[in-house]
């Protein structure tokens, strides 16, 4: 088991070298260490290469990775509490029931990864790209989403309770059975999405791009609606 970890280490290491600028001997000892023991809390890892490389159980708290190429790799159930991400390459990456909370992933591309069950309370996405992710049963409560860009991703049955997401892109996305209560989506694209079973509660979708939008089943409650009425108790937008 431990000549497994030693082995693992060392390509991992060959792959921060490769991508890393600064010479072998200038890599922080503490990052070679927790390559070996998994806790990667309060490290810098910024710029690094750490693609194609299973981290799975691994602790990211308060790390820094801004910049580093994280695509392809495996960080199923990892703790990236407040950890920051921003501007990160993340695509094609497995996020399975990964925690997020308050974690800064602003500016970074999160194309064709799966963040199945994942939380992202209070995480900052402002300005990310995740064309084509799976996002299935994930909790984006208080999330800023605003002018991301999430198209023909999938949010079905996730919690986006309070999401920030003004001028965000959903064109295509797949939303149905999404709690979608008290979420700011003013002016967002929201071209071809299906909301089918939604709940958009005392949610602001002034100014929403809904052409071709399947609301089927939505649940309206003082929603204000793209032309800026409001719903009230009795009717849809619609």
């Amino acid at each position: 088991m431990e000549l497994g970890k030693s082995m693992m280490a060392i390509v991992i290491i060959l792959s921060i070298l490769s991508g890393c600028t600064a010479p072998p001997d200038k890599v922080d000892p503490a990052v070679l260490e927790a390559l070996e023991t998994g806790d990667f809390r309060y490290l810098d890892l910024s710029g690094l290469n750490l693609a194609n490389t299973n981290f799975d159980g691994t602790n990211w708290t308060n790390a820094n990775a801004s910049g580093s190429d994280l695509s392809g790799s495996d960080f199923g159930v990892v703790d990236f509490t407040y950890a920051d991400l921003s501007e990160a390459n993340m695509n094609e990456g497995f996020f399975l029931g990964a925690n997020f909370f308050s974690a800064d992933i602003a500016f970074s591309e999160m194309k064709y990864s799966n963040f199945f069950y994942s939380s992202l309370i209070f995480a900052n996405l402002s300005h990310t790209i995740a064309f084509e992710s799976d996002f299935e049963s994930a909790n984006f409560e208080n999330a800023d989403m605003t002018e991301s860009n999430f198209r023909d991703s999938v949010f079905k049955n996730s919690n986006l309770h309070l999401i920030k997401a003004s001028n965000a892109g959903f064109r295509g996305v797949v939303f149905d059975g999404a709690n979608m209560t008290y979420a700011d989506l003013n002016f967002a694209d929201l071209t071809d999405a299906s909301l089918k079973g939604v709940d958009l509660q005392f949610s602001d979708l002034t100014g929403a791009i809904v052409d071709g939008t399947d609301f089927s089943g939505a649940v309206w409650h003082y929603t204000v609606c793209p032309d800026g009425t409001n719903s009230g108790e009795g009717r849809d937008c619609f």
